[in-house]
């Protein structure tokens, strides 16, 4: 992969709930394994993530109060 080929701004939660067609909380709800979520769905929003190439950032996770 060349700095041509990559994206100028990384994917964020938003762009792959847009892509999706769902909610940013039902994206959120996938990414970190909520198991209430329909299968469909499911699929829906990990297909927009494998898309966008959306990677979690590390940082931001460790920032996170929980």
């Amino acid at each position: 992969m060349t700095a041509v080929d990559l994206p100028a701004v990384r994917p964020t939660l938003a762009d792959v709930a847009r892509v999706a067609g769902v909610s940013m909380a039902t994206a959120s709800r996938v990414l970190n394994g909520f198991p209430r979520v329909r299968p469909e769905t499911r699929m829906q929003v990990e297909s927009a993530m494998s898309e966008l190439g959306y990677a979690r950032q590390r940082a931001a996770r460790l920032t996170s109060t929980q």
